[in-house]
């Protein structure tokens, strides 16, 4: 895929068309700069600074606290995710990833621990496959208290170019999803049809003479969402998404070194738009240690980081 060099911009990019990406195995996706051994991250809120919490934005998106583990190659070895039990952390879940010698995804195992208040055991797993270095199939067992699924994703090429991805639950067809590039190998389309013939998540890009998107439209049943990404001289400085009544859901500013600096987001609850505000420490390496995160100008969250170097 021919994309100008965005630097820290290009995960954006990767980010907004996740159906061609495998998942994020490498520091660099987690915006992290030079040779990292690891990070962890723990979300507290900010008048009561003894209560971890899920903010819903940047590292604790989904938890309270995270830890990530890199090789010297800098690639994802460990993830560790943790919540709160009864006003302490305790660890979630914990992935473990394997690589094959040409540095490429070989297999994940997903082990779910809940603070031990449970038995432990294996959550899921994924086994990928390549072919003349093309991820070809990729196997995803989940295993739940009290049924599993065995998941097959077959994917078709033309020549380097992704044709389509066939998705397979317990031996049957479950979703095809075809992809359309244009001459530059930039991404024009992804379009699903299920097994009983209905139309799924359909996805348009519009993309600027460097392949880079400025427009993805997404559409799925009767519901529609309009994506518009502004740059400036490096990095994406504005993303803007629109539902179908042409309503701004979220706004998303990023400042000159490409960090979200203010984002607003849509309240149905209180139809009303909340302002997110993010303020960073760094450290000499130019990652971040602590970020605080205003609502509506109140301070209301507080990420610290402890950032380990080889």
């Amino acid at each position: 895929m021919h994309i100008k060099n965005y630097g820290r911009g290009i995960n954006v990019w990767f980010l907004l068309i996740g159906a061609f990406c495998f998942g994020q195995y490498r520091a660099a996706d987690y915006e992290l700069i030079g040779n990292v051994k690891s990070m962890s991250s723990v979300t507290r809120i900010y008048n009561q600074p003894n209560s971890t919490a899920v903010s819903g934005f940047l590292d604790s998106e989904q938890f309270d606290s995270i830890y990530l583990k890199f090789d010297q190659r800098k690639y994802l070895t460990l993830r560790e995710n943790y919540l709160d039990y009864r006003g302490r952390l305790g660890i979630f879940d914990r992935t473990v990833y394997w690589y094959n010698p040409s540095q490429q995804i070989e297999k994940l195992e997903n082990i779910l621990i809940q603070n031990g208040e449970e038995p432990r055991k294996v959550a899921q797993r994924k086994i990928f496959y390549y072919l003349k270095n093309q991820l070809v199939r990729t196997d995803e067992y989940n295993f739940g208290r009290t049924s599993n699924q065995h998941w097959v994703v077959n994917s078709v090429y033309s020549g380097n170019r992704l044709k389509e991805k066939v998705f397979w639950m317990d031996d049957a067809i479950f979703s095809t999803t075809a992809y359309e590039f244009d001459s530059n190998h930039n991404p024009v389309s992804e379009k699903t049809v299920h097994n009983n013939g209905q139309q799924g998540l359909v996805k348009i890009y519009q993309n600027n003479s460097a392949g880079m998107p400025l427009k993805i439209i997404s559409r799925s049943g009767n519901k529609e969402t309009v994506e518009t990404i502004e740059y400036g001289s490096d990095y994406p400085s504005k993303i803007s998404v629109k539902d179908d009544t042409e309503n701004l859901v979220k706004l998303i500013l990023y400042d000159p070194n490409g960090r979200i600096f203010e984002i607003r987001r849509f309240n149905y609850q209180s139809n009303n738009t909340d302002i997110y505000n993010f303020e960073y420490q760094y450290d000499s390496n130019n990652n971040w240690t602590n970020c605080i995160i205003k609502k509506n100008r109140i301070p209301a969250f507080i990420i610290s980081r402890e950032i380990r170097y080889y």
